[in-house]
């Protein structure tokens, strides 16, 4: 079995911009299923959250309460899961 392509063709959709980001981040995606929506610190803490729903939107995250620094984001859903790095300044 091909995952990645699996992955393509179930798998949830998530891109970023503007990256790098000042002061909000807008995450586009696409779900079949609800999610979560996490964004870790490089050390792995978390240090937001949110629940999106079973659909195609966007959710635009206020920066302005982190550090400036690297955040990796990841979108889960129904055991899959797709993750990206977003720039803060």
């Amino acid at each position: 079995a091909n995952w990645s392509m699996f992955d393509q063709a179930f798998g949830p959709e998530i891109s970023v911009q503007p990256n790098p980001a000042s002061t909000w981040a807008a995450f586009n995606y696409t779900l079949r299923e609800k999610g979560v929506l996490r964004l870790n610190d490089v050390s792995g803490k978390c240090v937001h959250e949110i629940e999106l729903p079973a659909e195609q939107g966007q959710y635009v995250w206020d920066t302005r309460s982190v550090k400036a620094g690297v955040y990796i984001y990841t979108l889960q859903t129904n055991g899959l899961s797709k993750s990206g790095k977003l720039i803060i300044r």
